[in-house]
């Protein structure tokens, strides 16, 4: 078994899950306010759980999509912890892990959300078919309605879609095993070749930032 340290801060929440010896540590904080610290609240995770980092041979990282700021301050900071440690890092698409939430349905429809924008990602079997596509709250609606109504769709904020398609799909909302299942796909992506993303990679970005679209307008 691999010891492993997981980080997901896509959207409103940080989570933290660590695997050390067969046991298994977890935090959900949602961010309250611009002091929110992700060092500090991750030492306090480690001191209250009495963690030895130096048995931590793995770092996990969620790299998106979802929030620009968010994706860039986990991923710095899974970058930063990797080199001091010495151990390496790998990145899981978060809509992978949300589509392996819910393995025992053929069709999976994963939402995430932020600026104003859905990323939609379409998996049968755990598997993503096509590629992530970026919509609009408008044209969602219409894509939805062409979709298999046996689909099941999971994500967050999810909030005007359950009130439209409440009905029509099969809603999860209940993420508890997030941490869990995406410290398993990472030590399972390890494992295949034993070796860390390279240390310049960058978060999975669907489309530009607002601040990248106005830099180049």
């Amino acid at each position: 078994m691999v010891n492993a340290l997981s980080f997901e801060y896509s959207y409103k929440a940080l989570i933290v899950y660590c695997r050390i010896n067969n046991k298994d540590f977890s935090l959900f904080e949602l961010k309250s306010n611009f002091n929110f610290s992700i060092p500090k609240i991750f030492n306090d995770f480690v001191i209250t759980n009495n963690i030895d980092l130096n048995q931590i041979k793995l770092i996990i990282n969620s790299c998106g999509p979802g929030s620009f700021t968010g994706l860039r301050i986990s991923l710095s900071f899974v970058k930063g912890l990797a080199l001091g440690l010495s151990i390496p890092f790998v990145n899981i698409s978060t809509l992978d892990v949300f589509a392996n939430v819910v393995k025992n349905s053929s069709s999976v429809i994963v939402l995430t959300f932020t600026a104003g924008k859905y990323f939609l990602g379409h998996y049968k079997n755990c598997e993503l078919i096509g590629k992530i596509l970026c919509f609009s709250k408008e044209d969602l609606f219409e894509y939805l309605n062409q979709i298999d109504p046996n689909s099941v769709l999971i994500g967050n904020n999810l909030e005007n879609i359950s009130e439209k398609f409440n009905y029509k799909f099969e809603i999860i909302e209940n993420l508890s095993s997030f941490g869990r299942i995406l410290t398993e796909l990472g030590i399972a992506k390890y494992l295949k070749n034993r070796k860390s993303d390279d240390i310049l990679s960058g978060p999975l970005y669907i489309r530009q930032s607002d601040a990248e679209i106005n830099f180049h307008s």
